[in-house]
């Protein structure tokens, strides 16, 4: 299914956009010759797509500039270092894929891996009530059933590891929710697991069978299956991103704290107009590739047209957010699970805690909250988490007085991540939604990578830039 555009879409799209001819001081012609970058490829966001993405262009010669509205690049993985211990701890992005992208890519920033560390004692609690709860965890052997079917079921969509490519009609096992998958397949024993492996991607027993396998695909059944994940033998993620920071802005390739005010996209290059600290600039360049979430509100400036709209505007997200607490009352090598007494596998009802554990840092605990899929750029305030988050720890005080002190809790630092996990519901997946997304790659010369396009996983997403988005991109630069 790929959309065709009519002549007079078309036409719209090789005209220069309204904002140019009627705003003097916006128009190509104001700009002083020192306001104009010229590139080859500008790239928007500088997360984990934008970031190697610019690096791997960087480094087959292609001239970029990386537009970042944050004052960091980085994205979701987030690293937080305690100024009394040097200890550090990411809150964000935890782990990679033990594969060619992700080992040759830290490699190339001389950045060691190592083996993930859990340490902790598990324990169950309903964090609205504070109540303990009994929970039967599924036997290692159970596990290894589990994994072995539902890597049979992936088998039978290989495309799915490129990317969000489906079969034309789309199968009903891949538009079901995942609860029925469970039943038909008999994958009772991954639930719980899947649900740690998948924050944030929502209620995961109601969302369509292919959305929870961007993240909880044939790749990561894998590597949990091998028990090969990776992660950064300091602790540190955010020191990858640290590194091409630097590389890129001694290469006069990034611009932080800035965004996009006006642009024009044409089949022969684009131009856009980015404030910046530095005041505001013209980039030019022959192509753009587009990181961010494709929210409409988010992409208001990119002249965006009916097909754009209409396909992003079928889009659905999820409110994730994390945060490091102190004072938290509970033992340091504690790891409380949220699950619920009397829902399916015990799952914690959303919008709702998923965990809170150990970090690197003495008396710090990492806590993860999520809601339920919206149609909400940002489905809740962050003021209204945090107090979640707070109250749900004084509930474990107050109900188990013999086990945790009664504390004041404090927030060393929180992160919304929202929008996440964009998606899309069972109805628009059927209709062909990601064959229209995928059809869009190229048009007017702009390009399209991250999680939406592929999963909120930064080895996935790495492993997309590398086999499907940039080979595409790079044709004819």
């Amino acid at each position: 299914m790929h959309p065709t555009l009519s002549a007079a879409v078309l036409l719209a799209s090789l005209l220069p956009s309204p904002a140019f001819s009627t705003t003097p001081k916006h128009h190509p012609s104001s700009f002083h010759p020192s306001a104009i970058i010229t590139r080859d490829v500008a790239i928007i966001g500088g997360g984990s797509s934008g970031t190697h993405a610019a690096i791997t262009l960087k480094d087959a010669n292609k001239s970029v500039i990386v537009v970042e509205i944050k004052n960091r690049l980085g994205g979701h993985t987030e690293t937080y270092t305690d100024p009394a211990t040097g200890l550090a701890q990411d809150y964000g992005v935890q782990v990679y894929h033990n594969e060619s992208t992700v080992l040759d890519y830290f490699a190339r920033f001389d950045i060691p891996l190592g083996q993930p560390q859990y340490a902790g004692n598990d324990a169950n609690y309903d964090f609205s009530t504070g109540l303990a709860v009994n929970v039967s965890a599924p036997s290692v052997q159970d596990l290894g059933a589990g994994l072995q079917k539902y890597a049979a079921f992936l088998a039978q969509f290989p495309k799915l590891e490129s990317g969000m490519f489906l079969p034309d009609p789309v199968p009903e096992d891949l538009t079901m929710p995942f609860g029925d998958l469970v039943a038909k397949v008999g994958l009772e024993a991954l639930v719980q697991m899947m649900f740690s492996t998948n924050q944030g991607i929502g209620d995961i027993l109601s969302v369509p069978v292919v959305e929870n396998a961007r993240v909880n695909g044939l790749g990561l059944v894998q590597q949990l299956a091998a028990n090969s994940l990776v992660a950064t033998a300091r602790r540190n993620n955010s020191e990858l991103y640290g590194k091409a920071q630097a590389e890129l802005l001694d290469a006069d390739s990034l611009l932080l704290s800035s965004e996009v005010v006006r642009s024009v996209r044409r089949e022969s290059g684009v131009e856009l107009v980015v404030k910046t600290p530095d005041g505001v600039k013209l980039v030019r360049a022959k192509k753009l590739l587009v990181t961010i979430p494709p929210r409409v509100d988010l992409l208001a400036r990119f002249d965006l047209r009916r097909q754009e709209r209409e396909v992003f505007g079928k889009l659905i997200d999820v409110g994730y957010y994390a945060a490091l607490v102190k004072n938290t009352g509970t033992p340091d090598d504690l790891v409380i699970y949220n699950r619920a007494p009397d829902t399916p596998y015990n799952l914690a009802a959303l919008p709702g805690v998923y965990t809170m554990g150990p970090t690197a840092i003495p008396g710090v605990k990492a806590i993860y909250y999520g809601s339920q899929r919206s149609n909400a750029t940002y489905p809740l305030s962050d003021d209204f988490v945090k107090g979640e988050m707070i109250a749900g720890i004084k509930r474990l005080q107050t109900a188990n007085a013999d086990k945790f002190e009664a504390t004041e809790p404090e927030f060393v630092v929180f992160t919304s991540h929202a929008p996440f996990y964009t998606q899309a519901g069972p109805e628009d997946i059927y209709a062909g939604i990601y064959d229209e997304m995928n059809a869009l790659q190229g048009v007017r010369s702009t390009y399209w990578s991250g999680a939406t396009f592929r999963a909120q996983d930064s080895s996935a997403l790495w492993k997309f830039n590398k086999e499907i988005v940039l080979p595409m991109l790079m044709e004819g630069l």
